[in-house]
């Protein structure tokens, strides 16, 4: 498509009432979805009576509208539309036959919109619907105006009695056994928690432990099937825990709560504005359509620029989980726009390489995501003390350099597609359109990257200043509060959720402390994994696989902090550094065999609408970040032993 026509598309698409109340990154979300549609003299866009399955933006041509009356008699013209009018939508919401036919008069051409992509933008965009409430109301004054007994001029029939079809029977009873089967789940989860704080309270402690801390583990154990389970979110989850040590006598509120206190829970209220900030401004979209057009047609230039942005972006949004699925809706559409049908092997290579770089690098920088964070909170004292930004990358580069290039290497074996590299017409043409949308980046855009890389400027010299960063992170927050980039909306977008279960679990080491806990807890597993920590290649090997297990049953936010305070009292006493038992249970827990194991993975499957893959097709994948990981983290061994970690 010639720059002249891409301007075109541009300026035509941005002055479409329908679309007026949509900004531009949602506007260029848009234009990847868009059809071209060529149609030559006396053809018809819409026929009468057939299914609504898509609505036309006329970009070039004159179109005439016309009805026919009962038993096929005489066309009756109703009026004619030209560049600009938007023809087809209200059938979209009715689902009815169409009740007029709209044919060229000479050559002409439209952008089709298909019904999916219509009603997912309608759900999404509030604006899209008041437009079309407007668009109905003038049709039907003008309708009445001209004596004209429909309501409208030939696009849509009258409206129906109900939203839609209704569902068939066996769709219904379907749904109501899902909704049956999620009840039932929730109250397993509610019964077990409860089967476990009745027995801790009433059973007797062993000799060991003390009855508080006999109680601490057993609140602990009560929250497993509940996450386990989703019979609770994961704040209330952990508000919940907190509820139980403090009316329990396990601990007082202050050392209950006092992981809201440290500088990490402020790290992670900052760093999380931060990236919702960074989000919403379209900067994410932005770097995503970059890369993929700096390609140039090549998969594995898509591969590779797709993994390493998500790599790089890593440190300034943290959220995991959040950083994809902001990134999920476009890579469905850039998917489409290269040409990549869902389903395919090309278009679920993107996702994978997508789920590779923005969700499974998460412990190459210490803000990485939010999970690495927790880990660092719930390190003794004396790991943390000498563990800084460029520390934890270097310890930590040399596992994540094999999990990575190994990973992009397995997509590109694994789902390369059939034909030749190289996307041209159609594909080229939407991501260049995409990219006129977009327009320069805008002040918000400036503002938040001009933050970003002040942050990562100030945790990677941290030794230089000696500022926390927790403190580097709230001048980042404060500024682009005052530059108006994070708004109420913006934080209304944080995982508060997660908020709340950082803040827990961060308290627990010292809950742990107070109540010796995690000295009773220490001799146990030293009983069961205490001769493997002599061999420190067989320890890591073992406990990857021991997390592997768990993260079948436990989401890796839950597991990580746990392992990481269960173990690292017997890793320090064998002379491992518990930054190894935490790194070890941030990669390997991190696994998505099974959709509920990750909430990444989730927000990847849930954000593309699942159409872009199946699960069938991420098992490949599954697979091969396990075994990359037991790779990584063994070949990791020796250099973690020069570094004086083992």
């Amino acid at each position: 498509m010639k720059q002249t026509l891409v301007d075109e598309r541009a300026v035509l698409l941005s002055r479409v009432e329908l679309f007026a109340g949509l900004d531009r990154v949602t506007l260029a979300k848009l234009a990847a979805r868009l059809e071209p549609v060529s149609v030559a003299d006396g053809d018809s866009l819409i026929r009468q009576g057939d299914p609504p399955d898509a609505l036309y933006l006329i970009s070039r041509g004159s179109f005439g509208i016309f009805v026919t009356g009962p038993e096929g008699s005489e066309e009756t013209p109703l009026g004619a539309c030209s560049r600009g009018d938007v023809v087809g939508e209200m059938g979209l919401l009715t689902d009815e036959g169409r009740s007029a036919t709209v044919r060229v008069a000479g050559d002409g051409e439209a952008l089709r919109l298909s019904r999916a992509h219509f009603l997912d933008l309608v759900r999404q965009e509030p604006s899209v619907a008041l437009a079309i409430a407007a668009t109905l109301s003038r049709r039907l004054r003008a309708a009445n105006e001209a004596r004209v007994g429909i309501s409208g001029y030939g696009l849509a029939a009258p409206a129906p009695t109900t939203a839609g079809p209704l569902p068939e029977p066996e769709a219904a009873a379907g749904a109501a056994a899902r909704r049956l089967w999620w009840q039932e789940r929730k109250s397993v989860g509610f019964a077990l928690a409860g089967v476990v704080l009745a027995l801790g309270w009433a059973t007797s402690p062993p000799p060991e432990l003390s009855p508080a801390g006999w109680h601490a583990l057993a609140a602990l154990l009560a929250i497993v099937p509940l996450l386990a389970l989703d019979a609770l979110s994961d704040g209330a989850v952990a508000l919940g825990l907190v509820a139980v040590w403090v009316i329990g006598g396990v601990a007082p509120a202050r050392v209950a709560l006092g992981g809201f206190a440290t500088g990490s829970w402020v790290l992670i209220v900052s760093i999380f504005a931060i990236g919702a900030a960074v989000a919403a401004c379209g900067l994410l979209y932005r770097l995503a359509l970059w890369v993929v057009l700096q390609a140039r047609g090549s998969y594995s230039g898509q591969v590779a620029g797709l993994g390493l942005a998500g790599l790089l972006i890593g440190p300034a949004v943290p959220n995991a989980t959040a950083r994809v699925s902001f990134i999920a809706p476009a890579i469905t559409e850039m998917a489409e726009a290269l040409g990549y049908p869902p389903g395919s092997r090309a278009a679920a290579g993107l996702a994978m390489t997508v789920l590779v770089g923005f969700g499974q690098m998460v412990g190459t920088f210490p803000t990485s995501s939010s999970t690495a964070l927790l880990a660092f909170a719930v390190l003794p004292e004396a790991a943390r003390s000498g563990l800084d930004w460029g520390t934890w990358i270097l310890r930590a580069l040399p596992a994540h350099a094999i999990i990575l290039l190994g990973l992009l290497a397995a997509v590109l074996w694994l789902y390369r597609p059939a034909r030749r590299d190289g996307q041209s017409g159609p594909a080229s043409d939407a991501l260049a359109l995409q990219r006129t949308l977009l327009g320069p980046p805008s002040r918000r855009e400036w503002i938040a990257a001009l933050v970003v890389v002040f942050l990562l400027m100030g945790f990677v010299t941290q030794p230089l200043h000696g500022v926390d960063p927790a403190w580097v992170g709230v001048v980042a927050f404060v500024t682009l509060t005052a530059t108006g980039v994070v708004t109420a909306e913006t934080l209304r977008a944080v995982n508060w959720n997660f908020v709340l279960l950082f803040g827990v679990l961060a308290s627990m080491g010292e809950v742990f402390a107070s109540t010796k806990l995690d000295q009773w807890l220490a001799g146990l597993v030293a009983g069961l994994l205490g001769g493997l920590a002599s061999a420190p290649i067989l320890f890591v090997g073992v406990l990857a696989l021991v997390c592997f297990g768990l993260s079948l049953v436990l989401r890796w936010q839950a597991a990580v902090p746990l392992l990481t305070i269960t173990l690292a009292p017997l890793a320090g006493g064998a002379g491992i550094d518990p930054w190894v038992v935490a790194m070890v249970a941030l990669l390997a827990c991190n696994g998505f065999w099974l959709p509920h194991q990750s909430t990444i993975y989730l927000a990847l499957y849930h954000g593309t609408g699942g159409r872009l893959f199946s699960h069938e097709q991420a098992h490949p994948a599954a697979l091969a970040y396990w075994l990359l990981t037991l790779l990584g983290l063994c070949a990791s061994v020796p250099f973690w032993h020069a570094l004086g970690l083992l």
